[in-house]
């Protein structure tokens, strides 16, 4: 993890080797002071071990107590009863399932390591607060749940078991601290001097990923390269559509929800982009049919000419609205989606429906308007990873701007008859950051001077939000994710009755949800970061307006939002990859079992390890996000000390924000 919290440094030339790994083993010693002092002395805050007498009443969709404090070491005497159907107290890391029956007050007790084990009935199981192996001093959150099937919010029944001392709790609290002061005192040398224009970043080093595999660059210009990928996106949307309509609706055996919410939606957080920025566009199956119909070409090239493009295309090829020419409509459209968000897990038929129409969109929009309209304006796909792909290593480029520069007629841009007209308009020349680039490699094809390549850069590397939608936008993202993981991750059950619109037709409380998300995310945030914004402008002492400021201080919201989102979906897959297996062996939950996996019994992947995982995305993602706002105000301010008083307001506001998180994933 210290890789990682030490790139908060000071802009420049890259220092010497044997320099940079002195300032970084340095940075290290600091913040593993910072994390190991509180967790050390954490231990002196926790009582003897006690025994405590615990009721646990289980009921749809949660048990109360929903959390259970003890400390190391006490004897838990817990007893069970349930308000409605039967439920099971499943503790994995304790080798633990309790079995509730309705009107009984013997349980069933199984242990999860051998859950074909005869049972032992019993009325109180006492539980030892105490992990038995070395590591079970630094595991300090379990998280019980359920593992009989009640609803359809069954997936999200679960309670949490915290074990004082919280050592995990303490080292992120303190690391949440060492973070910044380690960044101010990398910063000492750059106070100490001003400048009138803030030199080049370190970081600013790329290299060329198709010169140096040459072979890569010769598949890239083959015409069937962007089809390769197509084909496994094609059958993925089609296995998932398929089992949706036509599977069981009990969505945790449902191929097609645990293949598209589990799997799909945890490598496209975790790997594809912050890896590959928008390279799932490569692959993406949903403007496949429309550009057939707009092309009439399965893979090949249409010569021809269609308005300025060099192509023939088919279709009324409208140019889209200016006034629709932003992010607002895609960042609307994945609120609303966002908003009903529990009934697409839920329910498998919404989930096959809204890829339906997403698709009959995309082909009514590709006969209408230009190019990838759909994927440009309204794809809810395009608006996390476009703007996400802000942090991803890989990036398509101009190898040469002269070149560029010296070109009369843009192929890249308006194709030719080796590569189609870009579908999203753009000339690579003018490429500077992910946000807008589909990486569908037909610039690669077309450009006459053989002068666009793929590039490796650093991750989180872009700062740019160019528009005030682009800075809504990221700011409604950020607020997803944590209602997202408050709903679904938390411990609190009366919170998910607020989306529960099924068995219990919370229909009133879903409407005080949807206001207070949106409101979270269109005006409670954005008046925070406008305040914010209207206090740097005050304390740095800079003409720019607010609003300017505002949009800009967004760009530093990037990072902690995408290592948000890989918090939530990386417990999502650990907690279900076990359905994912079973799901892949009984796709449609008829009784198959191709792969002999149906049976098999409920495994969570390294639970004790999740906080820990998560806790650490909060923290690599507050350093590269007050890195990056320490880029960005170097561009707003006049110097590096008017920098750093205007970007207090922001780092404030990072640090509260991912402190609440990191206590949260921890507690």
């Amino acid at each position: 993890m210290a890789q990682h919290l030490v790139q908060i440094t000071e802009p420049g030339m890259p220092a010497p080797q044997p320099e940079r790994w002195k300032r970084r083993l340095w940075q290290g010693l600091v913040l593993l002071a910072f994390a190991a002092l509180p967790a050390w002395l954490c231990q002196f805050l926790v009582d003897p071990p006690q025994d405590h007498y615990i009721h646990i009443e289980a009921f749809r969709y949660g048990k109360n107590p929903s959390v259970i404090h003890c400390n190391w070491g006490d004897r838990l005497h817990l007893t069970f009863s349930t308000l409605d159907t039967g439920h099971s107290f499943f503790l994995e890391e304790f080798n633990l399932e309790v079995k509730i029956t309705p009107g009984s007050q013997n349980v069933a007790v199984f242990q999860t390591a051998d859950p074909e084990a005869p049972p032992v009935f019993q009325r109180e199981v006492i539980l030892e607060a105490k992990h038995s192996s070395f590591w079970g001093w630094f595991v300090s959150k379990s998280q019980f749940r359920c593992h009989i099937w009640c609803g359809p919010m069954h997936a999200f029944e679960h309670g949490s078991l915290i074990i004082a001392p919280n050592r995990l709790l303490y080292a992120a609290l303190g690391l949440l601290i060492g973070i910044p002061v380690v960044g101010l005192l990398s910063l000492r040398g750059s106070l100490r001097r001003n400048w009138a224009d803030p030199p080049p970043r370190a970081a600013d080093v790329n290299w060329d990923l198709l010169q140096r595999f040459p072979w890569l660059k010769k598949l890239t210009k083959r015409r069937w390269f962007q089809f390769v990928f197509l084909v496994p996106g094609m059958a993925m949307l089609y296995a998932v559509v398929v089992t949706t309509l036509f599977g069981t609706h009990v969505s945790g055996r449902n191929l097609g929800i645990m293949l598209m919410w589990v799997v799909w939606m945890f490598l496209l957080a975790t790997v594809l982009t912050p890896l590959g920025g928008r390279i799932w566009c490569l692959a993406c199956p949903l403007p496949w049919v429309g550009d057939l119909l707009q092309r009439r070409k399965l893979i090949g090239v249409q010569r021809g000419s269609t308005g300025p493009y060099r192509n023939q295309l088919f279709g009324q090829n409208r140019r889209w609205p200016g006034w629709l020419s932003n992010a607002w409509p895609r960042t609307l459209v994945f609120l609303g989606l966002g908003t009903f968000s529990t009934v697409l897990v839920t329910s498998p038929p919404v989930t096959a429906w809204v890829l339906i129409g997403m698709v009959l969109l995309a082909i009514v929009m590709s006969l209408i308007w230009e190019l990838r309209a759909f994927c440009r304006y309204l794809c809810p796909i395009t608006a996390f990873v476009g703007l996400y792909s802000m942090t991803g290593k890989l990036a398509l480029r101009a190898v040469d701007k002269a070149v560029c520069d010296r070109c009369k007629l843009p192929t890249c841009q308006l194709g030719n008859r080796k590569g189609w007209a870009c579908p999203y308009g753009l000339c690579a020349s003018e490429i500077e950051e992910n946000n807008d680039c589909g990486m569908c490699t037909e610039c690669i094809k077309s450009c006459s001077y053989d002068n666009i390549t793929v590039q490796v850069q650093p991750f989180a590397h872009e700062t740019n939000i160019r528009t005030i939608s682009e800075a809504f936008l990221s700011m409604a993202m950020l607020m997803l994710a944590a209602t997202y993981s408050v709903m679904h991750l938390g411990h609190w059950p009366w919170l998910r009755d607020y989306v529960n619109i099924f068995d219990k037709n919370n229909w009133d409380l879903f409407g005080l949800f949807a206001a207070a998300l949106w409101l979270l995310a269109l005006v409670v945030l954005p008046g925070l970061m406008f305040f914010g914004a209207a206090m740097a402008r005050r304390l740095a002492r800079i003409p720019q307006n607010s609003l300017a400021l505002m949009t800009a201080s967004a760009g530093a919201l990037v990072p902690i939002g995408l290592m948000l989102w890989i918090a939530f979906t990386l417990q999502m897959l650990f907690v279900n990859l076990t359905f994912v297996a079973q799901s892949f062996s009984d796709p449609f939950g008829w009784g198959w079992d191709f792969f002999g996996t149906r049976s098999m019994p409920w495994h969570q992947l390294w639970p004790a390890g999740v906080p820990w995982i998560q806790a650490g995305c909060m923290l690599v993602g507050l350093a590269y996000s007050l890195r990056n706002a320490w880029w960005i105000w170097l561009e707003l301010a006049p110097g590096p000390r008017a920098a750093l008083k205007g970007m207090v307001p922001l780092s404030a506001l990072l640090l509260t924000f991912s402190g609440w998180f990191v206590w949260f994933f921890t507690s």
